[in-house]
């Protein structure tokens, strides 16, 4: 040990870090136990420091410490005065100990110390004695661990290139880290980058910038962030709770904070903010790109066309290798009629598997027209597993085609290793991507599987559209109307569809951002016509401008939107809601008279709508302050679309019945009252609707329960006075 001591330490001039290392933990550990035992209210401990009744915390100290240490290291450090830096090293420990003791006020400006803030003090030194540590150890973070010798060595501009990319590759993955929230991988991976790898890859935590960024739109991978949040990381923080605590003592001592000064009302009105114009950008752009329509040819030919290159390329260095000078050869096991058998069978079975992919796309778009709903067979069109499938099988095909033609027309008497070694990988591709194509079109023959896609897909969709959620209190007061409503002498202009889009005539995305920013340029306010999934015909009207309008340009109204064939699910929430609802009725035809099919598309209406609910207040919220009007559906259009055509439908199905009953109940449990009446009205309806088609005094009264499953119990959700009691029961 001493022998390590001297040869790691000393011997490299980390002596006076040392100091600063075990003088800081020695400063912690005594500032931590005499603050416990003040706490304590121990008599025979000294108190705090509070001359004239001015309570001093230990950060002064500590900053004086720093202060003067560090001056003294700068102005007389050297190797020639060994026991003076690690002097001057002890008491800046010291000091740096009794100031991160107190980070937590410093970073609040309140007294915070044994409040749940004041963790972040502990978090503070723990990073602190890591670091050190390391330091100590001979370990240097990016930069500064030799990264430049190597152009010291050379001097050469491309070297210099080669560091400073290195460098700037490190840096980016280590941002990326720390915007993933993953603080400590980030820090400790400034030394040991193969850590900033793994954190940058990895998925981020559910409250960190990355995730507001990336996966506000994909609740797949919020809910495997929340998943691993609540299994790998809290675990971690509990036991790091314990040591901190063990340390430190208890935090979470309620602190009184200092009432907020009410904000002084101005008089003059201010203007909304507008939004940023390069994250509404960027945010268009990435819209653009998923609601583009993409060729079911585009991928599969892309994939032949290199499978062709590729052939030809490997052919060329399987013959340079045959006839090379012998500094590099590959041989083979097989003779050249083996391997040629071997291809031709690769080729074979990836034609097959390529009719086979035909036949099953045709299938799951036939059965899911003709028993689901007609809106499945865009979706399906669009999947990629689709095109990947057919265009890897195809691409297999024809390169195993080539290397067996230059195998049949070159003569050769050896076995092309590289090409034959490239199409059985191909070939077990291939058959992966088969599996997954089972497996998708075992999807659409699955009613329950395809009803929870197209859900997530809507969930997905509402998030989009609908970021934030605010929950309206009880009995608060309306929106206030649109101060800019346009007055009867104010002048209008319309600007209508004249060019046609070639992708389709269903509007299915409008930039909000940049209408509000064009509309406030030009000092007038502008009505959307269509909404998003309609229809829009020859010269229709989509914009009603109101205001001057000798500046408003239509040409750049028209770049605001994006049009298509389809009104997807992943378009807009109620794409989703009609996919589910035609589904329902699908099953409720007489044709195929299903109606547990349409409970549980029903089932998937509910989690829906419980989303959209609180969502759409804030859109209520949001629309007094803009210039832009008619662009989104208001919470009654949502209910008319998700329920009332199975209300129609439901004629003779007790089950439905219960079940759409069911979903108006929840809503109206969850619903604030100002989104109460299109529920209440709905309800009535049904009561009417039980009334005229039901006589018997029992079908009556199953009807007119709500049950969540549908039929699941003769009163339903209501006659449960059996609830389910674990344990025993206590004597009497």
């Amino acid at each position: 040990m001493g022998r390590w001591f001297t040869e790691t330490v000393v011997d490299n001039g980390r002596l006076p870090l040392f100091f600063l290392l075990v003088s800081f933990l020695l400063a912690f550990l005594f500032i931590r136990f005499s603050v416990r035992m003040i706490r304590a209210e121990v008599s025979w401990w000294p108190g705090n420091v509070t001359p004239g009744g001015m309570h001093i915390h230990h950060v002064m100290f500590g900053l004086v410490m720093v202060l003067i240490s560090g001056l003294a290291l700068v102005a007389i450090a050297d190797y020639d005065t060994p026991v003076a830096n690690c002097i001057l090293a002890s008491i800046f420990g010291i000091g740096s100990a009794l100031m991160l003791d107190e980070f937590a006020l410093i970073l609040h400006l309140r007294d915070v110390y044994w409040a749940e803030e004041g963790r972040a003090s502990i978090d503070a030194v723990f990073a602190a004695i890591a670091i050190t540590g390391l330091y100590l150890l001979g370990v240097h973070p990016i930069g500064f661990t030799g990264d430049f010798d190597a152009y010291q060595q050379d001097g050469s501009l491309g070297t210099l290139a080669l560091v400073l990319g290195g460098l700037a590759v490190q840096l980016a993955l280590a941002a990326i880290t720390l915007l993933k929230g993953k603080l400590w991988t980030g820090l400790v991976g400034l030394f040991v980058v193969p850590l900033l790898i793994v954190g940058a890859i990895r998925l981020g935590r559910p409250n960190s910038p990355w995730a507001r960024w990336r996966y506000a739109d994909k609740p797949a991978k919020q809910a495997k962030a929340w998943g691993r949040e609540v299994r790998l990381r809290e675990p971690v923080v509990r036991a790091k709770i314990v040591l901190q605590e063990a340390l430190s003592g208890r935090f979470g001592v309620p602190v009184e904070i200092p009432a907020a000064v009410e904000p002084v009302a101005h008089t003059a009105a201010s203007s909304p903010k507008l939004p940023n114009r390069l994250l509404s950008r960027l945010r268009w752009n990435r819209t653009r790109r998923r609601l583009r329509r993409t060729p079911l040819w585009r991928l599969p030919m892309l994939l032949v066309s290199l499978s062709i290159v590729s052939a030809i390329t490997v052919v060329i260095l399987d013959a340079e290798f045959a006839e090379g000078d012998g500094s590099v050869t590959l041989e083979s096991d097989l003779d050249i009629g083996a391997t040629a058998t071997l291809l031709a069978v690769i080729a074979g079975g990836m034609i097959t598997l390529t009719g086979l992919v035909f036949t099953a796309i045709t299938l799951a778009m036939q059965f899911g027209a003709s028993q689901i709903s007609v809106r499945v067979v865009p979706m399906l069109q669009q999947d990629a597993i689709m095109r990947w499938s057919i265009g890897m099988f195809l691409s297999t095909f024809v390169f195993a085609v080539i290397v067996t033609s230059d195998l049949a027309l070159s003569g050769e008497w050896t076995a092309p290793v590289l090409s034959t070694s490239i199409a059985i990988l191909l070939s077990f591709v291939s058959a992966f991507l088969f599996v997954g194509l089972v497996a998708r079109v075992g999807m659409v023959l699955d009613s329950s599987r395809l009803l929870r896609w197209i859900a997530a897909q809507g969930r997905s969709s509402i998030i989009r559209m609908y970021p934030q959620v605010v929950r309206r209190i009880e009995g608060s007061s309306e929106p206030a109307a649109d101060p800019r409503e346009p007055g009867p002498l104010e002048t209008s202009s319309t600007v209508r569809l004249t060019r046609l889009s070639p992708d389709g005539r269903i509007l299915l995305a409008v930039d909000l951002d940049r209408i509000q920013r064009l509309a406030t340029k030009w000092g007038v306010t502008v009505e959307m016509k269509p909404t998003i999934g309609e229809f829009v015909a020859q010269d229709a009207v989509l914009f009603e401008v109101h205001g001057p309008h000798l500046r408003v340009r239509p040409h750049q109204l028209m770049t605001c939107l994006i049009f298509g064939d389809t009104h997807s699910p992943t378009v807009s929430p109620a794409a989703a809601l009609q996919a589910l609802v035609d589904i329902a009725l699908k099953a409720l035809s007489p044709s195929i008279n299903d109606p547990g099919r349409a409970v549980q598309a029903i089932d998937h209406i509910e989690d829906l709508l419980m989303i959209i609910a609180p969502r759409i207040q804030h859109e209520s919220d949001r629309s007094a302050t803009t210039r832009i009007r008619g662009t989104r559906r208001t919470w009654a259009d949502y209910v008319t679309v998700a329920t009332d055509e199975i209300r129609h439908y439901s004629s003779g199905s007790t089950q439905v019945q219960r079940r759409l009953r069911s979903l108006l109940l929840t809503l109206l449990n969850a619903c604030p009252p100002d989104q109460h009446p299109p529920l209440t009205t709905r309800l009535d309806a049904l009561d009417a609707q039980v009334q005229r088609e039901w006589e018997g005094e029992l079908d009556i009264a199953l009807a007119r329960a709500a049950d969540p499953q549908g039929l699941g119990s003769e009163q339903g959700s209501s006659g449960r006075t059996h609830p389910l009691v674990l344990g025993v029961e206590p004597a009497e």
